[in-house]
């Protein structure tokens, strides 16, 4: 079950992170600003435990 939830973890912060330059390149700040708050979620989930 940890390392399920590490992987998920793991997804969450990638996911974030490819959100965030999907927005870069399309040039829409609010897409970007969303993928760092996934990516952040990710992070705190990270150390929540």
């Amino acid at each position: 079950m940890k390392n399920q939830r590490r992987i998920g973890e793991l997804i969450t912060i990638c996911c974030g992170i490819g959100v965030a330059i999907g927005g870069l390149f399309v040039n829409v700040p609010p897409v970007v600003y969303g993928g760092l708050c996934i990516m952040g979620l990710g992070v705190i989930s990270v150390f929540w435990r």
